[in-house]
């Protein structure tokens, strides 16, 4: 069987299709088979074609989407921004629920934004989630990283969406990376200059998102509501005023290393020359101008695991693991569970322990010991 055979193999009987006409089913029925295809081939990170394992699941939350939009909006065989917005504030509002009539959890909503992502990026369209999701488990259900792994993510975060030199590429490889760079930078293909890439080159975004939350242990909601005027470069420490961390009323102060500080204090120079910053006080934006969220986080998260070949090997590792990497390293450094409450601000030592793991480094030592 040929791989668009199997594909069409995956794709919804015909009862899932009754609001179409013939000539539509057919159309939608064909754009499916090539989104799995999609999918498989390279749907996980397309420039390195890459793609999931596990189509199937991907295909069937998009049609849920898309079957709410036919029998709430308009029935058509396109899949639009404006009809993936609705489709976000309707998971927002409980209005798009299970088969079962059931609200969705947390955790499958993120996954439909996810494959609404898979599907605009299928289409070459540019669109991001007003509302993103986060698991309400997943905090207490990560593992952490290794300390070589927390290395290597740094590394990866310094290399990340690096681009060839502009002057050591063939025409037609510029103007495929042409493309890329436009997508990245938010402007049009025809107004990207050989500047734009060593501005992709020089970013610190990520860089100083990865270093500060790797030492700080950030939650996404955090991440999501720092500002910039909460950073003094005079102590190279962020002061989170009260009542704006989740989960902790009172305010705190959250020192840098010379290294984050470094990093951060150049992401602030770069967006304050930003377009896309502009009358915004959020540290750190996705390219679509929202603040990142527990799903943007973790597939930015994918990325770099994947550029630095971090194996996941029945591990869960979310971006919540970073903050497990604090706990466990803190704790097995000082042994003092009050020390791990005040290095991830937890309001009891209860809370504090839900986020010590037996050394990772260790548990392999044991196994080959074994």
């Amino acid at each position: 069987m040929s791989s668009s055979d199997d594909s069409e193999s995956r794709i919804l009987s015909d009862h899932q299709f009754k609001p179409l006409n013939a000539r539509q089913r057919e159309m939608y029925r064909a754009k499916l088979t090539r989104f799995a295809t999609y999918l498989e081939t390279e749907g996980k990170d397309p420039k390195r074609e890459l793609g999931y394992s596990n189509v199937t699941q991907r295909i069937s939350r998009l049609h849920r989407a898309v079957k709410w939009v036919w029998d709430n909006e308009t029935v058509t065989t396109e899949l639009t921004t404006g009809a993936a917005d609705a489709v976000n504030e309707a998971l927002v509002e409980d209005r798009l629920r299970r088969l079962d009539g059931k609200r969705y959890a947390p955790g499958s909503k993120r996954k439909i934004n996810d494959v609404l992502r898979n599907w605009f990026a299928f289409c070459d369209t540019e669109w991001e989630p007003e509302h993103t999701f986060t698991d309400e488990r997943s905090e207490n259900h990560a593992d952490p990283f290794q300390k070589d792994e927390l290395r290597q993510l740094w590394q990866a975060a310094l290399e990340y969406k690096s681009v060839p030199s502009y002057n050591n590429l063939t025409p037609e490889d510029r103007d495929r990376w042409k493309t890329h760079i436009a997508q990245e930078l938010g402007k049009p293909k025809d107004e990207v200059r050989p500047s734009d890439w060593d501005e992709l080159n020089h970013d610190w975004k990520i860089p100083s998102l990865v270093r500060t939350t790797r030492e700080a242990g950030w939650r996404p909601a955090l991440i999501e509501r720092l500002k910039v005027g909460w950073y003094d470069p005079e102590d190279q420490a962020i002061h989170i005023p009260a009542g704006e961390a989740p989960k902790n009323d009172s305010s705190w102060t959250q020192e840098l290393s010379a290294e984050a500080a470094n990093a951060f204090e150049n992401w602030l120079d770069q967006r304050s020359n930003m377009e896309l910053y502009d009358g915004r006080d959020e540290v750190w934006l996705t390219r679509k101008g929202n603040p990142y969220g527990s799903g943007t986080l973790n597939d930015l998260l994918d990325n770099l695991m994947e550029d630095a070949g971090i194996n996941q090997r029945g591990r869960k590792l979310v971006w919540y693991s970073f903050r497990h990497s604090v706990g466990t390293y803190v704790y097995h450094e000082y042994t003092d569970l009050r020390v791990v409450a005040d290095a991830l601000r937890q309001n009891s030592l209860a809370a504090a322990d839900r986020y010590i793991h037996p050394l990772p480094e260790r548990k392999q030592e044991v196994a080959e010991l074994m």
